[in-house]
């Protein structure tokens, strides 16, 4: 039997297999159209870097990336979100995943991607670690009581989604994780779940979009939220009363989001979930490419540290890649990889440092990572902990 070899999706010939082969392993054969209409297509799915396999006329697998901005500061990063990674039942375990994804690797390389991001199992062998935990803020309106009243608010609808869109971009400019809007140009009006009070003038004010959580129906997940902290919560009450849930909790929301400040104000519990094989993870596409993304970055980091008139090179070695930062006197240059005294050697974890996932000497030790030289100081300079944090909405 001839091996199977991924090809380029055409939206043409393929997009009717894709969408069946999507909605028979996610939704039991439902909502067929609604893979068409809203996640596949209306969406930045790039047609260029995804991988189909097939054998004859049946489709046997589907690597699909969708290629969004990601913040990071100042910088924006070129991500590729994958998603609705399916093998058909009759070809598992013969290894299409991972000869279609390696296909995908290459394409995203040679298209310009920094990192790819997708969250589930089975990707640790494909060099994906963590890159964020599920952090649960469960809310107790008791001991955030809001006396102002609930102002009139109305679901939004698919045609206010550029305005929800356009705000977003603007309130969260600064958040490190969330993707530049749009990422999906349509959804149908049951998925948008968002509720706007709206300005003298009739501009949308701000808004919050909440639904019941998945493994935990009686709770009401806020998702996404812009305008007034307590104006926020204040409508998440009501949603809350109405929909007669038990609990109410923020989900995916930055950790600097002005009601996630608000709420560390008082009393709460934070539920943060740490995933060993699983969760959110994070691999690099081409490590000098991000680097070079992140030279401002570095030379403001290294001007508030020690290390400000430092003269010297440190080497990062990811196992798959490896590239030197060259540091003279608060400026870097980003090369191929040379000989140095100070190298960092972490594997795949080394994303982990690129996104600032975590306090860079909690990486280093969990990962068990090698520093020579000044490599775990230059470390703790370079790569502070953002906190990043995808948006619920730009999923894929």
């Amino acid at each position: 039997m001839p091996e199977l070899k991924p090809i380029l999706p055409d939206p043409e010939r393929h997009l009717r297999a894709m969408r069946q082969l999507a909605a028979d392993a996610f939704s039991n054969g439902q909502y067929v159209d609604a893979f068409c209409d809203n996640y596949i297509g209306n969406s930045n799915y790039d047609w260029n870097v995804s991988r189909l396999v097939f054998d004859g006329d049946l489709l046997a697998h589907h690597w699909g990336v969708w290629g969004y901005e990601m913040r990071l500061e100042s910088v924006l990063l070129k991500v590729g979100g994958v998603g609705a990674v399916v093998t058909h039942p009759d070809y598992r375990k013969q290894g299409l995943m991972h000869r279609a994804a390696q296909e995908s690797f290459t394409a995203m390389t040679a298209a310009g991607y920094d990192l790819s991001i997708l969250r589930g199992r089975h990707y640790v062998k494909m060099s994906y670690a963590r890159a964020w935990n599920y952090v649960h803020y469960n809310i107790n309106p008791e001991h955030f009581p809001v006396s102002e009243p609930v102002p009139v608010y109305q679901p939004l609808t698919p045609a206010d989604i550029p305005v929800m869109d356009a705000l977003y971009n603007q309130t969260h400019a600064n958040f490190n994780g969330t993707a530049v809007r749009p990422t999906f140009l349509n959804k149908h009006a049951e998925d948008i779940c968002a509720y706007a009070w709206r300005a003298a003038n009739g501009q949308v004010e701000g808004y919050v979009r909440a639904l019941a959580d998945e493994e935990a129906p009686k709770t009401l997940l806020c998702v996404e939220a812009v305008g007034d902290p307590q104006t926020c919560l204040a409508v998440l009450y009501d949603l809350q009363r109405r929909g007669m849930y038990d609990r109410l909790a923020c989900f995916t929301l930055p950790h600097l989001h002005p009601l996630l400040q608000y709420l560390r104000r008082g009393n709460l519990i934070i539920e943060n979930r740490y995933f060993e094989v699983s969760g959110w993870r994070v691999r690099i596409i081409n490590l000098e490419s991000t680097l070079r993304k992140l030279v401002p970055l570095f030379e403001l980091r290294l001007a508030a540290s020690r290390f400000a008139d430092w003269q010297g090179c440190l080497l990062l070695d990811s196992g798959e890649q490896r590239a030197a930062l060259h540091i003279n006197h608060g400026k870097v240059k980003i090369t191929p990889p040379v000989e140095t005294e100070h190298t960092l050697r972490g594997g795949a974890q080394i994303a982990r440092l690129l996104i600032g996932a975590d306090d860079p000497e909690e990486i280093i030790r969990e990962d068990a990572m090698e520093c020579q030289g000044l490599a775990e100081p230059l470390t703790r300079a370079l790569f502070p902990n953002l906190r990043p944090m995808l948006s619920h909405w730009d999923e894929f």
